[in-house]
């Protein structure tokens, strides 16, 4: 067996090179062993005695034999290790167990010395690794020879030995001998490479290789038995040989299909694991092991609205950009569907682990064609690290998740694992069955809040809010349930359903003589789908309510999330008539580029602002504004969070076009809103201010869906 691959031992050398003690001790066994195996080399060609005449079937033997040898070192099998490094073994085995069995020990210690350099300088192996590829063989060897012929009696440096029946149980422990001492000797070398434990190397190394190199030594005997008798049937053992290998081919196939990923070729989830268990047993006093988990944005979207040919195009590409942007140490694997994760072994500090993160979710920005399609890329990212976090590799990547999970809540964001969010998420995640079956039984309930006409205080306008009265927990706010319903797809048959009853609601008032509009949020999620303008035009059909009457709130999130799928979405929808409102405006990053593109009909200037314009000047400036900007790009403007008298007067001055908030109406149920407006057509506008609820509290939030 050779030595396996260089394993990854974090970002040593990358981040702060050292020279440890293990390396050292690793530089000088490797010494030793090439010196000892150099020594044996030379004392036995040295002693070697050639006195002994051969006979020529006995020179054809051993000639036979030892092509045969050097062809098969020459051609080893790959096995993969349970860490997934690979090791070899060759069917060499066989031919050079049966050399040192009949003789002569120098031949075959030259010949396999040769074939080793010329297959390590073949690879590119370095010339540490040859040397102690070389030195470990001919101590093997020697070793299988030694104990041979101390069973037998048989002269250790004969140059031509026939065996007999008498001698195959000696053949057969001079076979365990080679495989033991081979074994024994690279596991000492990875022990003292990756730091770990000798036992545990050389236990996995039996178990991997313990069919295959049975056969091929249980097969040595035989083969030196052939030799002495008819050196022209040895070739006829390739064939079986042959048959091993493919065996052990098949073997060594399934199981990197077992620890890998089909699709991007990247370890799995269970190699993932192994690799964070070694990673925490390798580290250390003063290393921190870090564990990102990355989850990709709206790729649900992808495969449902683009297919999966070209969602499986996206991951594919994602993996490429991932192990392109990472040192060579640092894995990337893949967790199963646009889930991935990446191991940080051997870093400094925490705060290494969260730049990685960074530059990952910066390389990601970039949109990624495939298929001939551009599609915008982000991931949102979770990170846990030892031994802040947890120390155990099950409890490690348990909080990882729990922090991609706070993510994902406000999309491409990166969280670090806190253990404040930790009981939060547990909540959450209890409340994910709930949610589905809330979902199937239609549980949801709206809520409406009326918007009013600056100028006389006429109703205009109504937003759709919606609610979940949960049976055990009570009223779940909106910020709750909204993101997780986005993140399991749930969101798309929740809105719709929100679509339905909103304009079923303004038909209803309609027929009753209120001729107003209805707002309605529309998540990212949503904004990805090209079928849903068609959807949405043939609802306000079914629900005989003009187009005109419907009015689409988005963020400037919502927009930046996918923002080429979501402005033609947007634009097919205001090809409708439908209204275009921007809500929460001045919160986001990006305004004036996307009003420029999505020309929307309205702007809602976020309650933030509002609630505190009258106490601090700079809000009051924004809102000033923000409706300075509007107007002056032929939009009007809703001002939200309008709490008291003073502050309706303010906005009303500065020229604000709808007001909405607890000074006229707070969110109600359909009955309520009945009553409502029939009373606002007789008194427009309140004589006294409506007691308001702290910001933020009862109000709750639109369907952002």
């Amino acid at each position: 067996m050779r030595t396996p691959e260089p394993t990854s031992r974090g970002l040593r050398g990358l981040i702060r090179p050292t020279a440890s003690l293990a390396s050292l001790a690793l530089s000088g066994y490797v010494t030793a062993i090439f010196l000892i195996g150099a020594i044996l080399l030379g004392n036995v060609l040295s002693a070697q005695s050639y006195r002994t005449r051969w006979d020529s079937m006995g020179m054809i033997s051993v000639l036979v034999l030892a092509c045969l040898h050097f062809l098969g070192e020459l051609y080893p099998m790959l096995v993969s290790r349970r860490d997934g490094e690979p090791t070899t073994i060759t069917v060499s085995t066989t031919f050079a167990v049966a050399l040192v069995l009949i003789g002569p020990l120098g031949m075959a210690l030259v010949i396999q010395a040769v074939a080793v350099a010329i297959d390590d300088v073949r690879k590119g192996r370095p010339p540490v690794r040859a040397a102690f590829n070389i030195g470990q063989y001919l101590i093997t060897l020697s070793a299988a020879r030694w104990v041979f012929c101390a069973t037998t009696g048989y002269p250790l440096l004969a140059t031509h030995t026939v065996i007999g029946p008498p001698d195959l149980l000696p053949a057969l422990l001079a076979a365990l001998t080679y495989q033991f001492v081979n074994n024994g000797l690279v596991a000492l070398a990875v022990g003292l490479d990756s730091g770990r434990s000798v036992w545990d190397v050389f236990s996995e190394d039996v178990r991997l290789q313990g069919p295959s190199s049975a056969i091929l030594l249980a097969l040595a005997p035989v083969t030196a038995v052939i030799a002495n008798f008819s050196p022209f049937m040895l070739p006829l053992l390739v064939l079986p040989l042959l048959g091993v290998q493919r065996t052990v081919w098949i073997a060594t196939q399934s199981q990197h299909a077992a620890m890998h990923d089909g699709l991007t070729g990247l370890p799995n989830r269970t190699m993932f694991r192994t690799l964070v268990e070694q990673a925490l047993g390798n580290a250390g006093p003063d290393e921190v092991i870090g564990v990102l988990l990355l989850d990709l944005d709206h790729f649900k979207e992808v495969n449902d609205t683009l297919g999966h040919r070209v969602g499986d195009g996206l991951l594919r590409e994602v993996a490429d950009r991932l192990t392109a942007s990472l040192p060579d140490d640092v894995p990337v694997a893949r967790l199963g569907g646009d889930e991935f994760g990446i191991l940080v072994p051997g870093a400094a500090r925490l705060q290494e682990v969260t730049d990685l993160a960074e530059l990952v979710a910066d390389k990601l920005k970039t949109p990624v064609i495939t298929d001939g399609v551009r599609v915008g890329v982000q991931a949102s990212i979770g990170i846990a690290a030892s031994p802040e976090h947890a120390t155990d590799p099950d409890v490690l990547l348990q909080r990882g998740d729990i922090a991609l999970y706070q993510a994902k809540t406000s999309r491409g964001d990166i969280q670090v694992y806190r253990s404040e969010i930790d009981q939060h998420t547990v909540f959450r995640l209890s409340l994910l069955g709930d949610l589905r079956a809330a979902v199937e039984n239609e549980e949801f309930e709206l809520a409406y809040q009326p918007q009013v006409d600056a100028t006389d205080c006429s109703a205009v306008a109504i937003e759709a809010l919606m609610r979940w009265p949960h049976p055990k927990h009570g009223l779940i706010s909106p910020d709750v349930f909204i993101p997780i319903a986005e993140n399991t797809g749930l969101i798309q048959a929740m809105t719709r359903s929100t679509m339905r009853t909103a304009l079923s609601t303004i038909a209803t008032l309609r027929s009753a003589g209120h001729d107003i509009s209805v707002a309605v949020n529309l998540s990212a999620r949503l904004l990805s789908d090209l079928e849903l303008p068609s959807w949405i035009g043939h609802t306000l059909l079914e629900s005989d309510v003009p187009a005109t009457r419907l009015i689409i709130e988005v963020t400037e999130t919502t927009i930046t999330a996918d923002p080429e799928r979501a402005i033609q979405v947007l634009h097919d929808l205001r090809d409708l008539g439908i209204q275009l409102s921007i809500d929460d405006f001045g919160t986001g990053y990006s305004s004036l580029s996307y009003l420029r593109r999505l020309q929307p009909d309205e702007l809602k200037v976020d309650k933030s602002f509002v609630l505190t314009m009258l106490e601090d000047e700079n809000n009051a400036v924004i809102v000033r504004s923000t409706v300075d900007l509007a107007h002056g790009l032929g939009m009007s403007v809703v001002a939200e969070g309008v709490e008291n008298r003073e502050t309706f007067d303010a906005l009303q001055s500065l020229g604000c076009d709808r007001i909405q908030g607890f000074y006229f109406a707070r969110p109600m149920a359909f009955s309520a809103l009945r009553t409502w407006l029939e009373a606002a057509t007789v008194v427009k506008r309140p004589s006294t201010s409506v007691p308001a609820e702290p910001s933020g509290g009862t109000s709750g939030s639109p369907v952002s869906a």
